[in-house]
């Protein structure tokens, strides 16, 4: 999971993003990047995300896939023109988010009508409340 995580177009653009930063002569950098499917921005993310699942893995990211939306957050160190960073991902997962709909699921509305209805369908077993950990570290080159 975590090398397919590694692999989203969204983690290669936070890697450019420590990089421009970083060729400005920063030392060290702490920040974060989320990855948000909620909004009328989201509508396209979560349709290309979900789209894996329909191909079987095929096309996409099915790390992405099963996480949704998730906080990306990094700190990174300059060491000449290398920079290594260490990158964490903490998610959690429930039966509402993996089940919400585009921009209405994401609202509070939904969140404590619906949504909260299908969690406490689901308060064990499958389906019931998960964390995903992911934590790795890259060394990235300054051109």
């Amino acid at each position: 999971m975590t090398e397919m995580l590694r692999k989203h177009s969204h983690v290669q653009k936070t890697r450019d993003i420590i990089l421009s930063k970083m060729a400005l002569g920063q030392g060290s950098l702490v920040g974060s990047n989320s990855y948000k499917l909620g909004g009328i921005k989201g509508v396209g993310l979560y349709f290309k995300d979900y789209s894996t699942l329909l191909t079987g893995g095929l096309t996409g990211n099915l790390a992405v896939t099963y996480l949704g939306s998730y906080n990306l957050k990094y700190i990174a160190a300059a060491y000449n023109n290398t920079v290594v960073v260490l990158f964490s991902v903490e998610n959690s997962s429930t039966m509402q988010s993996a089940s919400r709909p585009p921009i209405l699921g994401y609202l509070p509305i939904w969140q404590q009508t619906a949504g909260k209805r299908i969690n406490e369908k689901f308060k064990t077993g499958w389906g019931s409340k998960t964390t995903q950990s992911f934590n790795w570290t890259e060394t990235l080159y300054i051109k």
